[in-house]
């Protein structure tokens, strides 16, 4: 049976957030994730659905040399990991590079098709900001499985005035764990920062003092006022 999933966009521009900020990339937005985010702004409701071979045809129409690689975004690419078993071999095959734009809360759809990822930006969902609940567990089973295949990860951290000290230190608890790097990013409301310049810098130093691979970056492509 041909797998299908939907879209609510394909796009090209520059990633925003994180260390790999500023870089080229050609952007899959999946419909659905399996979490409600207080903060988040995405539209579940619209799309349109590809087949594999359907997807692969609109990604050459954007000419893929010029892109740093594929950043596979939502929503929450991870609900559709019996798709994207499909798809990934396929953008394997034009020489992109998968970047995996996860709430790192389902480990197994991972390992499911891990062999092909390459860079893993995952958050850290925190319920001071994200009223969702605690989900450390969750979190620790997924990065031991991105650890223990050697890929490239890193956690961004959504935060505002109502994080928590506890939830400081459960996070850098799993960073030192797995070792990998902390990006600290403040909540916004479109291009509007939504958290007290007391509060961020009261967070990037309460972080680093404790955590030494911690940074703290914001949305560039909001104040850039593209996608």
């Amino acid at each position: 049976m041909t797998k299908i999933a939907k879209i609510a966009e394909i796009f090209d521009s520059i990633q925003g957030e994180g260390p790999y900020i500023g870089y080229r990339q050609l952007f899959i937005r999946f419909c659905g994730c399996n979490l409600l985010c207080d903060y988040c702004d995405t539209e579940f409701d619209r799309g349109e659905e590809y087949s594999v071979a359907q997807l692969i045809n609109k990604i050459k129409e954007f000419n893929p040399e010029v892109f740093h690689s594929v950043s596979l975004t939502g929503g929450e690419p991870l609900i559709h990991y019996e798709f994207l078993k499909e798809l990934l071999p396929e953008i394997k095959k034009l020489n992109l590079k998968i970047y995996l734009e996860t709430n790192g809360t389902l480990p197994k759809s991972l390992e499911n098709i891990i062999d092909y990822v390459d860079i893993i930006s995952m958050d850290f969902k925190l319920d001071s900001s994200a009223k969702i609940g605690e989900l450390y567990s969750k979190h620790d089973e997924f990065l031991a499985i991105a650890k223990k295949h050697n890929r490239e990860i890193f956690a961004k951290i959504v935060f505002d005035d109502t994080l928590q000290s506890f939830e400081i230190d459960e996070s850098i608890k799993l960073a030192q764990k797995y070792n990998i790097q902390l990006i600290l990013q403040p909540k916004t409301a479109g291009d509007k920062i939504k958290v007290s310049h007391e509060k961020i810098m009261e967070t990037f130093n309460k972080f680093s003092e404790k955590y030494h691979d911690t940074r703290l970056i914001g949305q560039v492509h909001k104040f850039f006022d593209i996608r």
